[in-house]
């Protein structure tokens, strides 16, 4: 090995694996240095590790996680003219839908997504049958599995470590084509991902001095709710007579009782006070620092202090837009390379599931699409899990609405129509009768069946009136 391959392995880059390295920071507390880190670590004394025990950092990942397991898997296929077709018969398919004999598909992207965002990328390996097909997913611990580059044709593996449900033995080295490599940041070097915990990690360390600072307050330094003060002068034996007396009167309290005080003792009662006041802001300050490094709402996590339910749903279309958007479409395309899956083809995380339980948003969106012609009532129903129903299966559209490229001539034949004059009325016709005598009018044809029933109906008259 020449003396540069051997600093290469050395310092952990192409060809050797990453660290681990370590060193001690200006707190006395050791942290570990990945080869391309620079020991963010070193002014805490906590590690990316211990931060899932966090809560709010564990709130933060569960949030995103438990949203994507909701969105199953489809295979899409866009045709030559255009129409875009679920496809059920592929590798993928039934992959995503069935990933492996021990997980459901939310149960896989749950736990993918969230070591992902713990550790900062994620690996799964997968099993092929004789067709070269992947028939089986599997998630590989955290630390069993690192890229490796060939330093020659910069070729991409995958060293894999003891997995104990996945093919192929311990201490292995595969293929890029058969490791799902999920990752959303990479600022040190494309192959390795970032947690957004290493951004936070300020945050999370005040966090924790907080909630460290409150246990030992509850633990060893608990103060009493209040204080019984005089101006007179009390001996010992005093003291211990006055506490028993009173601690005796104290046990009523609960039940109702009154305590009477002599001898100018006054009970004065502790509040808490603002430096304590203070501590809890800045613990709910570490809280949206968090909250806004994972890009997820503090709302979602049960931090209502700013949130009412006017503008609950409004930061919850914000996060689906802004913050998770952009983690379903990274974990989509890494489903697409895994299986090599053509330009016209496509793995889409259905989101339609994030609003089940907003029945008017729904609803009003399907009603919307029947009207606007770019659904069937047919379609909508099945969206809903209805059944079809006669005449369903055609398509609506106001009358009113007229191709844009035909809006010129509707309104010139509307202005032509409103200036052109009404015809004149026809002039009446002129009689042959030189004496304008008014011409007999046409005798009328009279049933005889009529004729006959008023002719009785006089008759049985006159016989009454006699």
């Amino acid at each position: 090995m020449k003396l540069l391959d051997k600093a290469k392995a050395l310092m952990g880059f192409e060809g050797a694996s990453r660290g681990p390295f370590s060193g001690m920071g200006e707190l006395g507390n050791f942290y570990g240095i990945e080869s391309y880190g620079d020991g963010w670590q070193r002014n805490l004394e906590i590690s990316d590790f211990q931060a899932k025990n966090v809560p709010t950092v564990y709130a933060c990942v569960m949030a995103i996680s438990r949203a994507i397991s909701q969105c199953y898997p489809t295979h899409k296929r866009k045709e030559a003219n255009g129409v875009v077709s679920e496809v059920t018969n592929s590798a993928a398919y039934r992959t995503l839908r069935n990933p492996n004999s021990y997980q459901v598909t939310p149960g896989f992207l749950l736990n993918l997504v969230a070591a992902t965002l713990f550790d900062g990328e994620a690996f799964a390996i997968a099993s092929r049958n004789d067709r070269n097909e992947i028939t089986s997913l599997n998630i590989l611990p955290r630390g069993a599995c690192s890229p490796i580059i060939d330093p020659e044709t910069k070729a991409i593996f995958y060293s894999v470590g003891a997995s104990p449900l996945a093919n192929g033995g311990s201490d292995f080295i595969a293929p890029a084509r058969d490791i799902l490599h999920l990752r959303f940041h990479t600022p040190r070097h494309p192959l390795i991902g970032e947690s957004p915990i290493k951004s936070a990690a300020l945050a999370i360390g005040i966090n924790v001095a907080l909630s460290q600072n409150q246990a030992a307050f509850f633990n060893r330094m608990s103060r009493p709710s209040g204080v019984l003060s005089t101006d007179n002068t009390l001996t010992r034996e005093h003291m211990m007579t006055l506490r028993s007396a009173f601690e005796e009167q104290s046990k009523k309290w609960a039940s109702g009782g009154i305590p009477i005080l002599s001898s100018g003792l006054k009970f004065q009662q502790l509040s808490i006070s603002s430096q304590d006041a203070q501590l809890v802001e800045a613990q709910r300050m570490s809280l949206q620092e968090i909250c806004r490094c994972f890009g997820v709402p503090p709302a979602m996590i049960g931090d209502m202090s700013n949130a009412t339910l006017s503008n609950a749903e409004s930061m919850i279309h914000s996060f689906m837009s802004i913050s998770l958007g952009s983690y379903l479409e990274h974990i989509e395309r890494a489903f697409d390379r895994l299986f090599a899956l053509p330009n016209n083809e496509s793995i889409e995380l259905d989101t339609s599931a994030l609003l089940r339980t907003d029945f008017a948003a729904r609803i009003d969106g399907l009603t919307k699409a029947i009207q606007g012609g770019l659904m069937t009532p047919d379609e909508a129903r099945a969206k809903e899990g209805m059944s079809p129903v006669d005449g369903g299966g055609v398509a609506y559209l106001q009358r009113q609405m007229t191709p844009i490229d035909k809006i010129g001539d509707v309104l010139d034949a509307e202005i032509k129509a409103k200036e052109t004059p009404p015809p004149a009325p026809a002039a009446p016709a002129v009689s042959d009768n030189p004496d304008n005598e008014k011409p007999e009018a046409p005798e009328k044809s009279v049933d005889m069946d009529v004729a006959k029933a008023l002719i009785e109906n006089i008759f049985t008259k006159a016989r009454q009136n006699a």
